[in-house]
């Protein structure tokens, strides 16, 4: 047991019910030897062990990669948010590893879209937060995005240069995260349209393997219009309550299932348009749910090229024409009132 290397951030959770706000210490435990990270938490306030030392999945085992400053992390299905190192080796390192980069993706770059966040992957940086807005004084869009990785600023317009055109990457800009990039990603301002729409979202174990920019690349290639983008990190009863109507359709372990991995992080919501016909063209896309068979009967839908199996399917799209509106409706009006 002491051969692991030890890392304390201070999280806090928000109690649901109380909508109070309780402190944490959480130490993770690393092997550095491919063996799962082991966790424990302690409560603060109460200064006794809240959760004993152990490996507790999420839908995957707890990452180092996650560990930053305004992370959200999900522990027995509790929203824990990282606020702080609770030590010098831990800041020393993380900060070095977690440098955070406030990035905007201007309407010039808006095409290569799939491209650059699948640049951003491939430089080792985890997507934090995504929204696309208008820009000042236009209806062009545009993508105001933090990343979290190695090489900062600097490191993150390298990668956009070494991956896209010049007109392109000189419409991306690049400085450090901070308070007033906060702004941008709390504020109800929204590009969606809720009109002749589709939703798709890229999961969150697909955003943890950086298949986004993949996902986005297929929609971009299809003729598909990305007409908004937000990311969120659902609590459990969110989740329940988009998924609802497969409560009664779907075995109950897929159902359960299906709500652990769509509240298990980060996840990326996609208002795709595309006319009256978007639904079941996004869809087609898609392939079949059952990863199996889409291999076997649509091998080149993204199920099927990127999924693993019926819960790990890269993706979830609207399946009734008449939802494409009231799904959209759900991440891009009703959810950011219940964030903010």
């Amino acid at each position: 047991m002491s051969d692991a290397f030890k890392y304390n951030f201070n999280c806090e959770h928000v109690e649901e019910a109380s909508q109070m706000t309780k402190e944490f210490l959480l130490t993770v435990y690393n092997r550095n030897n491919g063996s799962p990270n082991e966790i424990s938490l302690t409560d603060v306030k109460a200064k006794r062990l809240f959760l004993k030392r152990g490996v507790y999945d999420s839908d995957g085992p707890m990452r180092l990669e996650d560990m930053y400053i305004g992370g959200e992390i999900t522990v027995c299905a509790r929203k824990m948010k990282i606020v702080g190192y609770a030590d010098t080796p831990t800041r020393q390192l993380f900060e070095q590893n977690c440098q955070q980069v406030y990035t905007v993706i201007r309407s010039a770059a808006y095409p290569d879209l799939g491209v650059l966040l699948t640049a951003a992957a491939r430089s080792g940086f985890t997507i934090k937060r995504v929204k696309t807005l208008f820009e000042l004084g236009s209806r062009s869009r545009c993508v105001h995005m933090e990343l979290v990785g190695q090489g900062g600023p600097a490191g993150w317009l390298e990668a956009v240069s070494q991956s896209v055109g010049t007109a392109s990457a000189a419409a991306v800009s690049a400085e450090p995260a901070g308070p007033g990039s906060e702004k941008v990603f709390t504020g109800k301002e929204c590009t969606a349209t809720f009109d002749s729409c589709s939703l798709c979202i890229v999961r969150p174990h697909a955003m943890r393997e950086g298949k986004a920019g993949t996902v986005i690349s297929a929609l971009c290639d299809c003729g598909f219009e990305i007409s908004a983008m937000q990311t969120y990190v659902l609590l459990k009863n969110q989740a329940e309550n988009f998924y609802e109507v497969y409560k009664t359709v779907l075995p109950s372990a897929q159902y359960a299932a299906m709500i652990s991995e769509l509240a298990s992080g980060n996840l990326l919501a996609i208002e795709v348009r595309g006319g009256d016909d978007v639904v079941p063209r996004l869809r087609e896309l898609c392939g079949p749910v059952d990863v199996e068979i889409a291999k076997h009967l649509r091998p080149n839908t993204i199920r099927a090229c990127h999924g693993r199996d019926n819960v790990h399917n890269v993706v979830h799209c609207t399946d009734l024409p008449e939802d494409g509106i009231l799904e959209c409706q759900y991440f891009f009006s009703i959810l950011p009132t219940a964030f903010n």
